[in-house]
């Protein structure tokens, strides 16, 4: 399917984005729940980023192409029904984005701490190596991929693990994948990326090495002629 996509998208851009973060990206948490002492199996899908269009910026953080018809698990539900704890559900800023004219949709980081004595994890998730692909000049996404934190320490990272031993304590991070850029980053427009420094989603450095705009620091105001000036030497 995405092999077709990609093929098409360039040819019908009013019709198709550029590539999305494509896996279900699901891990499975087992454990005994030390609340009622019952076996508990939490199999969960997670969203991600899609890429940008020909006119629009990517959807963040909404279920793959392949994945249409389960929803992700709300916070409140995962710690009632599940002894972990929700540390942190936002979107993935560190793995970034697909930049370009209009920008990839943003992924998911979601990270469990583990409540029970111990837990077993299994997960095989794909796009872990190859990110969304790019269109008309707009550059790749980011891949997808699982971290284990220990001790603030990370121990594992990768998407495909069969029953790993966790420690009570353990942070699972789910990671998901921005989407793919459409376009050139220079061409985006000076607004669009200040809006995304000022909801800091990228930095004013980024904004300056990524896609030539210059903005101050302390106003975070654009500096159009800067910009100008920047850009040209950059095309």
């Amino acid at each position: 399917m995405d092999l077709i996509w990609k093929a098409l998208a360039s040819q019908i851009p009013e019709r198709l984005t550029a590539g999305h973060f494509l896996s279900v990206v699901a891990e499975t948490l087992s454990m005994i729940d030390p609340r009622d002492k019952k076996y508990r199996i939490l199999v969960e899908p997670n969203p991600g980023g899609w890429g940008a269009a020909i006119d629009r910026d990517g959807e963040s953080i909404l279920v793959a192409s392949a994945d249409g018809e389960t929803y992700a698990h709300p916070a409140e539900v995962l710690e009632r029904e599940y002894p972990v704890r929700v540390e942190c559900m936002r979107l993935n800023l560190e793995d970034g984005v697909g930049h370009g004219r209009f920008r990839g949709g943003f992924g998911m980081r979601k990270d469990h701490r583990i409540l029970a004595e111990g837990a077993e994890l299994v997960c095989s998730i794909n796009r872990i190596s190859y990110p969304p692909w790019g269109v008309d000049g707009g550059l790749p996404g980011s891949c997808n991929h699982i971290v284990i934190l220990r001790d603030d320490r990370v121990i594992w990272d990768g998407g495909r693990a069969f029953n790993m031993r966790l420690l009570k304590g353990d942070i699972v991070s789910m990671r998901s994948g921005g989407g793919g850029g459409w376009g050139s980053p220079l061409e985006r427009d000076p607004k669009l990326v200040q809006w995304d420094v000022m909801n800091r989603y990228i930095t004013i450095q980024q904004a300056r090495e990524i896609y030539g705009v210059v903005i101050n620091p302390k106003t975070l105001e654009v500096d159009l002629e800067a910009t100008e000036k920047l850009r040209k030497g950059r095309r």
